[in-house]
């Protein structure tokens, strides 16, 4: 079951994601994503460094997949939306999906989209199910 919920967030390229020609650079685009997950918990009232690792609750939410399509490039100092959602809820884990977007002449273009899985564990690295706060929070409507 995925969540409907989304949030998304505002990006300027900065030189030092860029290549020689001005490019951002492909780690940059993950770099976003992950910052737009990182906003998307904030945004539910989360801090990202109780998500990803929780010793009180005795549980960590580790990044164990990623996968990104790179549809247009995006430049230094482009101005970028990423919508940044839940897409994929699992018995021990999750999966974020997003699309990054910049403003070509009044229209919006699909610069790139991806995906990060996150798996629930413990303090020896053991898969178990996801907390019930964490699922909570990533499943809410």
């Amino acid at each position: 079951m995925a969540s409907s919920l989304s949030h998304t967030i505002e990006i300027r390229v900065r030189f030092g994601e860029t290549d020689p020609y001005g490019v951002a650079y492909f780690a940059a685009i993950l770099d976003y994503f992950k910052r737009g997950m990182d906003e998307f918990l904030r945004s539910r009232g989360l801090s990202p460094d109780l998500a990803y690792r929780n010793p009180k609750r005795n549980y960590g939410f580790p990044v164990v997949a990623t996968a990104c399509r790179y549809r247009a490039p995006v430049r230094f100092d482009d101005l970028l939306m990423l919508r940044t959602r839940v897409v994929r809820m699992e018995r021990t884990g999750a999966t974020f999906g997003f699309s990054l977007f910049r403003t070509e002449t009044g229209k919006d273009i699909l610069a790139a989209e991806g995906r990060i899985s996150c798996r629930s564990i413990d303090a020896s690295w053991t898969p178990i199910p996801l907390p019930a706060e964490l699922k909570t929070i990533l499943s809410a409507r």
